[in-house]
């Protein structure tokens, strides 16, 4: 079992150190023998001068800002969407683990990257022009860089292992597209409102799409087929207009009328559930919080409420930020600079349950609404930096790695950490599984 991180703790820098010196070598003797048996010995210790269980790290080009994806044995890079006005246009892939380029996809003229994720053994590459223009999702050989479709919209996966494409248009004029993830070929298609198009998801990716009229009709589809599944209507406010938003969080459907209330809906029967008051100039809104549902603010603190009842579940001031993950809530404290008090709560009482520790976190939405591969970055005297994997349902954050130096950000690949340096740069520090 690995140890756990208690806030303040630190261990031996040991694993992901840089590689220790080469010893130090023999000079040559005087005698042809002992010229011999000195480059003997030279060559012996030269191929024994990196110990075992110390590998090199492998460093790779990468933007500042850098997005980053470990896919099928490439690491694959490109400029961050905070690089729109530095001309940015190329996809690049090494090869993992030496790090030997691989190959280079350029996107059209004028488009930045949004993100990288994988999609139907493929890399999916969404972009964006600057300015005015739809987004594009395209989908690459991970080994080759070839391209195998292109598609207008931005990609979402499907609970089923299927691919939406949404690109909405002013005035309703939009549309949302499945697609066949290995060929891109479109399966169908519905219109968007004006109001956008939301997504009911579980673990694994969207099962339904909602899509509200400004009238207030409201029209449930299923995300694998596209059938209509149900009707029906929200109620209008008393100036006549249905409604401000529309959200979708878990299995309810919330609807602010503009005028100090939320009413829950359910997806299953589209029945109405309840009601709650909000302020319409605090910037009120909502999320799933494994199981209950989060209401924030833009003042701070969190309030959960029962989602069957609207009723008050609990609600913690010092809270700036909460996320589901595995069944539990990961909950934000202010910390020491960038790196934030951290803690485990049960999600349907707000218990504390563990104190992971301060960190900055680092890690990446895995196309489900929740977090995954979460990793915790800490600043150490003499410019190095504790990596840990934080564990939210064991309610422990583990060491992964000691590294020198200070990082932007870092990416659990298994038996590699890939990490970011803040004025650019990748480094794949082995470090084991």
């Amino acid at each position: 079992m690995s140890p756990v991180i208690e806030l303040g703790e630190l261990r031996p820098a040991e694993d992901g150190d840089e590689p220790l010196p080469a010893p130090p070598r023999r000079p040559p003797g005087r005698a042809a023998r002992a010229v011999a048996l000195g480059c003997l010995l030279l060559l012996t210790m030269a191929g024994a001068a990196r110990p075992a269980g110390r590998p090199v790290p492998v460093r790779v080009p990468a933007p500042q800002g850098a997005v980053f994806v470990a896919l099928a044995g490439r690491l694959v890079v490109a400029d961050g969407p905070g690089a729109v006005n530095r001309g940015g246009r190329e996809v690049t892939a090494f090869r993992l683990p030496g790090g030997e380029p691989a190959w280079r996809f350029t996107l059209p003229a004028g488009d930045h990257v949004l993100g990288l994720t994988g999609a139907a053994e493929g890399l999916l590459v969404t972009s964006s022009p600057t300015g005015v223009g739809d987004t594009l999702a395209t989908l690459l050989d991970p080994a080759t860089g070839a391209v195998r479709w292109r598609q207008p919209g931005y990609p979402i996966a499907t609970a089923a292992g299927g691919l939406l494409v949404e690109n909405p248009r002013p005035g309703g004029t939009g549309s949302v597209r499945s697609v066949d993830p290995a060929s891109g070929a479109v399966r169908w298609s519905l219109p968007v409102p004006a109001q956008g198009v939301s997504y009911r998801r579980d673990a694994r990716g969207v099962t339904q799409l909602v899509l509200v009229e400004p009238d207030g009709r409201v029209a449930v589809h299923d995300a694998g087929s596209g059938a209509r599944v149900r009707d029906g209507r929200v109620s209008s406010a008393p100036d006549g207009v249905s409604h401000r938003f529309a959200q979708v969080v878990g299995d309810l459907l919330l609807v602010d009328d503009g005028a100090g209330a939320v009413t829950a809906y359910g997806l299953d029967r589209l029945e109405r559930r309840w009601t709650v008051p909000v302020d319409p100039r605090a910037g009120i809104w909502f999320t799933d919080c494994a199981g209950v549902l989060c209401q924030r603010d833009q003042v701070g603190g969190a309030k959960a409420l029962d989602p069957a009842t609207g009723r008050p579940a609990w609600a913690e001031e010092r809270w700036i930020g909460l996320a589901p993950v595995g069944g539990r809530l990961i909950a934000a404290a202010t910390g020491d600079g960038p790196e934030l008090e951290l803690w485990a709560l049960e999600a349907a009482t707000g218990r504390v349950l563990a104190r992971l520790g301060r960190w900055r976190v680092t890690g990446r939405d895995d196309g489900s609404g929740t977090l995954a591969g979460l990793l915790g970055l800490r600043r150490l005297t003499g410019d190095r930096t504790l990596v840990g994997a934080l564990d939210v349902p064991a309610g422990e954050a583990r060491i992964r790695a000691v590294l020198p130096g200070s990082w932007d950000e870092c990416a659990d690949a298994g038996q590699a950490l890939v990490c970011l340096r803040p004025a650019g740069g990748l480094t794949v520090w082995p470090v084991g599984g």
